[in-house]
């Protein structure tokens, strides 16, 4: 029996931390928990500070002073038992200055402070019930000594979050760009914003990591305010969703935009930063969305073959606007002496399950493309280039392609580097491009409307099962890890390219049967109308 006390006391303590984990995420998640644990909290301090008072008015009877004391402590309690949060910031917004620093740094640690203000009100309550009334001040002086610098952080938290709400009344955005993610956000906004202003109408983003608002500015600028959310984000957004707001567009898979998602007033849409086959295009936290924006019909069958059970009404098939800039093939391949093939690996993801990327074989890559005699445009995934751990392997990789271009004896030309990755966007790399080789990633489908073919390097499947797991390898060449025959998987594709029929039936199902720009144009065209359009939410 003994035994089995630690193991029952664990088991308590362990069920204990779960729920505890669970109501701080409910209370950063949730407005309605939110509002349930501010009024339990306020009921509970009313109701100690009146018992406390009955107590006193049995013992020493109660006077206007012990009234005073116990108001001005619970308030006080009330107003510090929480620690405050970092105010928001703002970049680009008429009628809001530039922060001094950027990201601005977090206001002091007041948690010190916080939990003196809970004990010393715990003793203001015995106090109340049973000491005299100059006890009672003694309490209550270094409550409000402690509770002082907690207030004043929370009333500069207060100034700053109604500074922005009247700048966004001003500015009457239509629209929030929510990016909560750790990883790409340069990429993905710049991906986004201009076919989300396209539709003539105002939006702000808003970030939940402040370190993006130097990276953005140093980077793609864009054209919209950024607002850097502070450490309690439903508390901003519950003061910064103005009324014109009527929409909340995502594109990334972060777990911050729950907290985004807190607010019931808009629609929340996801967008995503790409069709491909990874688990980001098919997670289950999608549910969550009011409305799905998809490329294709291969979307909606992505989640239904992976499980998750979204209605067809929450999707809009819109086709891909970025594909808009991806110009179809002037020649084919098979016509020309010397293609140039885009040799594009994704980035390798956050662990294993999401590792896809070709890049620990790319020098074994780049070396057969030369054997074939091509052009290279080597653009790896531009997280790469933000990763110190990979320096000296891309370096590696760019010294293949500069010995073979500065070889005197070949009329090879590549491009590499920084030209490739920042120099040009992907759509001037896929068409400078005659053939893609890749792996699992959104490239893939955006290169699949310009009709030229395309190699997938499957990093994670057997090829027996490789086009089942990812459809869009159907339709183009595939070669495993082991890279085995890629000599001639790549003289098929560049010398008789015998799956052109197949592609040109997957573009429509990946991309929807759009032409040119007119998948940018129905986009923008969509995004205005629900812009305009306020959400009812039954």
């Amino acid at each position: 029996m003994t035994d089995q006390l630690p193991s029952l006391a664990a088991r308590l303590r362990a069920r204990r931390d779960r729920e505890v984990d669970d109501l701080r995420h409910r209370f950063r998640t949730d407005l309605g928990t939110r509002n349930r644990v501010f009024a339990w909290s306020s009921a509970g301090l009313v109701l100690v500070a009146a018992l406390a008072l009955t107590i006193r008015a049995v013992v020493h009877g109660l006077g206007p002073g012990a009234v005073v004391a116990a108001v001005l402590g619970g308030v006080l309690v009330r107003a510090a038992m929480l620690r405050p949060a970092a105010p928001p910031h703002v970049h680009g917004l008429p009628g809001v200055p530039e922060p001094a620093v950027c990201p601005t740094p977090d206001p002091p640690d007041r948690s010190p402070f916080v939990l003196t203000v809970r004990w010393l009100g715990a003793v203001l309550a015995f106090a109340l019930a049973l000491a005299s009334l100059p006890v009672v001040l003694v309490v209550l002086v270094p409550l409000a000594v402690a509770a002082a610098p907690v207030v004043a952080d929370k009333v500069r938290l207060w100034g700053a979050r109604r500074t922005l709400r009247r700048a966004l009344l001003a500015y009457e955005p239509r629209f929030v760009l929510g990016y909560g993610g750790y990883g790409g956000g340069p990429i993905h906004v710049g991906m986004w914003e201009p076919h989300l202003l396209a539709s003539g109408d105002r939006g702000v983003i808003v970030g939940l990591r402040s370190h993006y608002c130097a990276e953005l500015r140093a980077g793609i600028r864009p054209t919209m305010p950024w607002i850097s959310a502070g450490s309690d984000v439903l508390g901003d957004m519950r003061v910064l969703t103005v009324p014109s707001m009527t929409t909340f567009f995502y594109v990334h898979n972060a777990p911050g935009h729950l907290k985004l998602m807190g607010i019931r007033s808009v629609r929340h849409v996801w967008l995503g930063h790409g069709d491909s086959d990874k688990s980001g295009s098919h997670h289950s936290r999608h549910l969550r969305y009011d409305v799905l924006v998809a490329s294709g019909e291969a979307a909606i069958d992505r989640y239904t073959r992976h499980g998750v059970d979204i209605p067809r009404e929450r999707f809009v098939l819109l086709g891909r606007p970025q594909s808009g800039d991806v110009l179809p093939a002037a020649t084919p391949v098979t016509e020309l002496e010397r293609p140039t093939v885009l040799y594009a690996p994704t980035w390798t993801g956050n662990g294993k399950m999401t590792n896809f990327s070709s890049i620990k074989v790319a020098d074994r890559i780049l070396r057969a493309l030369i054997d074939a005699d091509v052009n290279i445009i080597f653009r790896p995934h531009p997280v790469f280039l933000r990763a110190p751990s990979w320096t000296d392997r891309l370096a590696a990789l760019d010294a293949i392609l500069q010995a073979d271009h500065d070889d005197p004896t070949n009329a090879r030309r590549h491009l590499w580097g920084e030209e490739a990755v920042r120099g040009l966007s992907v759509a001037d790399c896929m068409n400078r491009a005659d053939a893609l080789v890749s792996d699992v990633s959104s490239v893939v489908s955006d290169w699949l409307a310009s009709g030229k073919p395309y190699l997938m390097v499957s990093m994670a499947h057997g090829l027996d099962e490789f086009a089942e797991a990812v459809p869009v390898a159907a339709g183009g060449y595939m070669v495993d890890k082991r890279l085995t025959g890629l000599a001639d998987v790549l003289d098929d594709m560049l010398r008789r390219d015998p799956l052109a029929d197949r592609r040109r039936l997957l573009k429509v199902h990946v991309l929807g049967d759009y032409e040119g720009d007119e998948s940018a144009r129905a986009f923008a065209a969509w995004v205005h109308e629900m812009a305009h359009t306020p959400l009812v939410r039954s």
